[in-house]
C-alpha cells in the first residue's frame, strides 16, 4: 500500500502534466513568439513541483516514523527509530536527543547518531552552553556558523536545535547538524524539525502513559492475587482442620496425648503399631509403662524440667514394646497451654529409628570397608599400619607389607563379564583372609589391588614362605559361570623399618616393587630395593623434563643417509630424533621414546618430527641441494589416534614440500593394533603421494597377510639380522628370503645397521636395494647433512661375488 507521501507525489506529477498542457494551450493562442516565455515558466513550475515532491516525501517519512515510534514499547528502540528517521528527513550528519524524567530535572535518555553521546553528557542540562541551553529556548534555534558545541564534536556548517515540549511539560531537547560543505538549514527545515520534535514529544508522553497503565495493571493483578490467596487461605484453614484429623490417623509417627497430670488420653494407630499396645490398653495410664530401664531417674527429671521451662523437649530415648523388645526412638514432647497460660495437655510425637540406627551402622561400616569384598579400605589400613609401626618400634620388630593384584583380571571381565570378575575378587579376599594371622591386616584398596600386612615377621625367610603360600593359594582353580579359571598374582614387598618409616613410604615402596615384578613377567614377587626407587624417581624426572622439551626447543633431528647399491649414491635419508637436555645432558632415544609412548607425549612429539622433517627437506631443496626423500618414524600410538594423514597433509602444506619426498616408516605393531584403521590411513597417505615403508621387518609377529593387504613401498631389514649376516647362516637366510619376498611383491628393500664391507658385499650379492649404517655415515645434524649432500659423496662398492656364507 503506498504511503501518503507517495500519493501526494503522484498527485503533484498529475498536476504538473495538466499545468504544462494548459500553459501550452494558452501560449499557442498568443503565437509562437512566446516560446522563451514558455520555457522559463515551465522551468519555474518544474522547480516548484520538485520542491513539492520533496516535501511530500519528507511528510511520508515523518508519518512512517510516527507509526513506528507509536508501536515501540522500549524507549531506547523508539529513540533509535527517531534518530534514523530525523537524519534521513533533515539530511543531516549528526542528530542528538535528550529526554528528561517526569520531574524535568534529570536526564533519563541521551542518544545520538553521528556523534558520541558521551561528549554531550556533561552539557545535557547546562543552561548556558549548547546543547543544554536548548531547554530554555522558546523557539527553534537555527545557526549557520558559530554553534559552540562540546570539544571533540564533529565540525558542523548548519545547526538546528529546539526544546521538546508541549503546553504542560518540558521533555528535553534535540538538535541536528550538517557537515561542512552542506547546505544550511532552511525555514522549511526548521518547520520540519519542529514537527519532528512534536511527534517525539507525543510518542514519549504515550510511552509514559503506557508505563503508568502497566504499573496500574500490575498492581491490580497483585491485588487480585492477594484476594485469591486470602480466599484460598480461608478454604485451606477449613481443609487443615479436616486434614489434621486425617494426619492423626494416618501418619507414620507415633502420637500420644496426655492431660496436664501425664495421664494418656489418646493415641493414634501408629502408636499401636510401634508399641504393640492398643488405645484401650493405654488410655488412663501413665507413659512410664513404656520405660525400658535403660535411663536413670535424672534423665526423666531433665525431661520434665525442660517441659516446665521451655514447654518442649526433643531427643533420643530407648523404650520397650509390649512384647518386651527394646527399641530406639526419636521423641518430641510439647506442652499445650490454655487461654490463661496454664498447661492443659502434652503431645508427644515419636519415630522408631531402629532402621535408621542400623543404616548408620551400615554407612559407618561401608565408609571404612570395601562394599565388594567387605575388607577394610585404605583409610583403615593406614590406621592399622600406624598402630603396627608403633608396636614394632617399641618391640624392635619388622613389619612386611605385601601389595598384590590379580594378573590380567581385565581379560576375565572382557570375556565373562564383570560379575565373574567381582566373584573372583571376593574369592581372592576369602583365600587371602585365611592366610592372615590374628594380628595381621588384609585390605582391598580398589580394583584388583590388595594389601596384606604381616606384623609378626621374624626374618625374610618367613616373609617368603608367607608370600609363596599366598601366590599358591590364589593360583588354585576357581569356578565362574561353569568355567574353571586359574589366575596368577604379582606381589610387591616392602619392610619396616628398612624401606620406610611410615605407611605412605611403605605403600610407595611396595608399589614400586610390584611394578618391577610386572615388568619382569608377573606371577611372582619382588622385594623393594633402593635402586628401584631411584629408577622410578629418574623416570618421573625424565617425564617432567620431556614435557618441556618441545617448548624449550631441546629436541632436534639428525639424518642418516640411505645409499642405493645400484649407483653407490645417497638416495634418501632417515630422520632420527635426538634430545639434548640442559639438565640431563644427551638422552638416548631408548630412554625417552618408550616414556613418550607411555605418557602420550609421543603424539605432540611425533607431530613435531613430521613437520620439522618436511620443513628441513624443503629448506635444503630451496638452497639448491639435490632433492632427496626423507623418512620419518610414526608410532603405533599416532596411528591409533587416527591423525597421521591430517598431520602429514598439514606439514606438507605448511612446508611446501612435495609429497614424493616424504616417506612414513611404521612397525608391524601398527597393523596389529587396529588393522582396518591402519589400512584406511595408509591408503590416504598413499593417495597423497607419500611413500610407506615397513621398519624392523622380521622382529615382530610378521605376517604375509599384512604385506599383501597394506599399501607398502619398502621393507627394512632389521639391523639384528644384518649384524650377524656374515657369521650366522640363519640371519643370512632370513635376509635373503626377505629380499626375495619383497621383490616378489614389487617392494624395495633397505638393510639397516651396515657397518662392515663384508656385510655390504653380501647384501649386494643377494640383491638388496639400499643400505643404511655407520659404514657410510652416522646420523648427522642438519648442517652436516647439508655438507654431505653438497659433496655428492659416493659409497665404494665391492665387486659382486656370488658366494653365500657357509653353514
Amino acid at each position: 500500500m503506498p504511503s501518503p507521501g507517495e500519493d501526494m507525489s503522484s498527485s503533484i506529477d498529475d498536476a504538473l502534466v495538466s499545468a504544462r498542457q494548459a500553459l501550452g494551450a494558452l501560449l499557442q493562442r498568443h503565437g509562437a513568439t512566446n516560446a522563451a516565455l514558455e520555457a522559463d515558466l515551465g522551468a519555474l513550475l518544474g522547480e516548484r513541483m520538485n520542491g513539492l515532491r520533496n516535501l511530500a516525501a519528507r511528510l511520508g517519512a515523518m508519518e512512517d516514523m510516527s507509526l513506528r515510534m507509536t508501536g515501540e514499547r522500549n524507549a531506547d528502540a523508539m529513540i533509535g527509530v527517531f534518530l534514523q528517521a530525523a537524519a534521513t528527513i533533515l539530511d543531516c550528519a549528526c542528530v542528538a536527543v535528550c529526554l528528561l524524567d517526569s520531574g524535568e530535572q534529570r536526564v533519563r535518555h541521551l542518544a545520538a547518531r553521528g556523534v558520541d553521546s558521551a561528549l554531550l553528557a556533561a552539557r545535557a542540562l547546562d543552561a548556558h552552553q549548547l546543547p543544554g541551553a536548548l531547554l530554555l529556548q522558546p523557539l527553534a534555534l537555527r545557526l549557520q556558523e558559530g554553534a559552540a558545541l562540546p570539544d571533540g564534536h564533529p565540525a558542523v556548517h548548519g545547526f538546528l536545535g529546539l526544546a521538546i515540549r508541549d503546553r504542560n511539560h518540558l521533555y528535553g531537547w534535540m538538535y541536528c547538524a550538517r557537515a561542512r560543505g552542506a547546505a544550511p538549514f532552511s525555514h522549511e527545515d526548521e518547520r520540519i524539525g519542529v514537527t519532528l520534535g512534536a511527534q517525539l514529544a507525543v510518542a514519549y508522553e504515550n510511552m509514559g502513559l503506557y508505563e503508568v497503565v502497566q504499573r496500574h495493571a500490575a498492581q491490580l493483578q497483585l491485588e487480585a492475587a492477594a484476594r485469591l490467596q486470602a480466599d484460598r487461605a480461608l478454604r485451606d484453614s477449613e481443609q487443615r482442620l479436616r486434614l489434621s484429623a486425617r494426619i492423626f490417623e494416618s501418619t507414620q509417627e507415633s502420637i500420644m496425648m496426655t492431660d496436664a497430670m501425664g495421664t494418656i488420653i489418646a493415641v493414634n494407630p501408629a502408636f499401636e503399631l510401634i508399641t504393640g499396645y492398643s488405645e484401650a490398653e493405654v488410655v488412663g495410664r501413665n507413659p512410664r509403662l513404656l520405660q525400658s530401664g535403660r535411663h536413670d531417674s535424672a534423665f526423666y527429671r531433665a525431661i520434665w524440667a525442660s517441659l516446665a521451662t521451655s514447654g518442649q523437649w526433643r531427643g533420643d530415648i530407648t523404650n520397650r514394646r509390649k512384647n518386651g523388645q527394646v527399641y530406639p526412638e526419636r521423641l518430641s514432647i510439647n506442652a499445650v497451654r490454655g487461654a490463661g497460660g496454664a498447661i492443659d495437655a502434652y503431645v508427644s510425637v515419636s519415630s522408631d529409628i531402629s532402621a535408621l540406627k542400623a543404616a548408620h551402622h551400615q554407612v559407618d561400616f561401608l565408609s571404612n570397608h570395601d562394599p565388594l569384598t567387605l575388607l577394610p579400605n585404605r583409610a583403615v589400613l593406614v590406621e592399622r599400619m600406624q598402630q603396627a609401626i608403633a608396636s614394632a618400634r617399641h618391640g624392635d620388630r619388622q613389619i612386611a607389607l605385601l601389595l598384590f593384584n590379580i594378573d590380567r583380571l581385565q581379560r576375565i571381565n572382557d570375556s565373562l563379564g564383570h560379575e565373574a570378575g567381582d566373584a573372583l575378587l571376593r574369592e581372592v579376599a576369602r583365600r587371602a583372609g585365611m592366610l592372615a594371622g590374628p594380628a595381621d591386616a588384609l585390605a582391598h584398596l580398589g580394583s584388583d589391588e590388595f594389601v596384606l600386612l604381616l606384623t609378626e615377621c621374624l626374618d625374610s625367610d618367613a616373609i617368603i614362605v608367607a608370600v609363596r603360600r599366598l601366590i599358591d593359594e590364589i593360583a588354585l582353580p576357581f569356578q565362574a559361570d561353569g568355567h574353571e579359571l586359574i589366575v596368577t598374582t604379582s606381589v610387591g614387598i616392602s619392610i619396616y623399618p628398612r624401606d620406610g618409616a611410615n605407611p605412605s613410604e611403605l605403600l610407595k615402596a611396595a608399589d614400586v616393587a610390584l611394578s618391577h615384578m610386572k615388568d619382569a613377567g608377573r606371577n611372582g614377587f619382588r622385594f623393594f630395593k633402593g635402586e628401584m626407587n631411584a629408577h622410578a624417581l629418574r623416570w618421573m624426572a625424565l617425564e617432567t623434563h620431556l614435557r618441556r622439551a618441545i617448548e624449550r626447543k631441546e629436541l632436534s633431528l639428525h639424518y642418516q643417509p640411505q645409499v642405493a647399491l645400484a649407483s653407490g649414491r645417497m638416495c634418501s635419508m632417515e630422520a632420527l630424533l635426538r634430545w639434548n637436555s640442559p639438565e640431563l645432558g644427551q638422552v638416548g632415544p631408548g630412554d625417552f621414546i618408550a616414556l613418550a609412548e607411555d605418557t602420550g607425549l609421543i603424539l605432540p612429539i611425533g607431530n613435531w618430527v613430521i613437520r620439522e622433517a618436511c620443513m628441513q627437506n624443503k629448506a635444503w631443496q630451496d638452497a639448491g641441494l639435490p632433492p632427496l626423500k626423507v623418512a620419518v618414524n610414526v608410532s603405533a600410538h599416532q596411528f591409533t589416534a587416527g591423525t597421521v594423514p591430517a598431520v602429514v597433509r598439514e606439514a606438507l602444506r605448511e612446508s611446501g614440500l612435495a609429497a614424493q619426498y616424504l616417506e612414513v616408516e611404521l612397525t608391524e605393531s601398527v597393523m596389529m593394533r587396529d588393522s582396518e584403521a591402519a589400512e584406511t590411513q595408509l591408503a590416504e597417505l598413499t593417495g597423497m603421494g607419500v611413500s610407506i615403508s615397513l621398519d624392523d621387518f622380521g622382529t615382530g609377529y610378521s605376517s604375509l597377510g599384512y604385506l599383501s593387504r597394506f599399501m607398502l613401498d619398502k621393507l627394512k631389514i632389521d639391523q639384528s639380522f644384518v649384524r650377524n649376516i656374515i657369521s650366522d647362516p640363519r640371519s643370512a637366510a632370513i635376509a635373503q628370503a626377505t629380499i626375495a619376498l619383497a621383490h616378489g611383491l614389487s617392494l624395495a628393500v633397505v638393510a639397516e645397521g651396515v657397518e662392515t664391507v663384508e656385510q655390504l658385499a653380501f647384501l649386494q650379492r643377494i640383491g638388496c636395494d639400499e643400505v643404511q649404517g655407520y659404514l657410510f655415515s652416522r646420523p648427522l645434524a642438519a648442517d652436516a647433512m647439508a655438507t654431505l649432500m653438497a659433496s655428492d659423496a659416493r659409497l665404494t662398492l665391492p665387486p659382486p661375488v656370488g658366494v653365500l656364507p657357509k653353514e
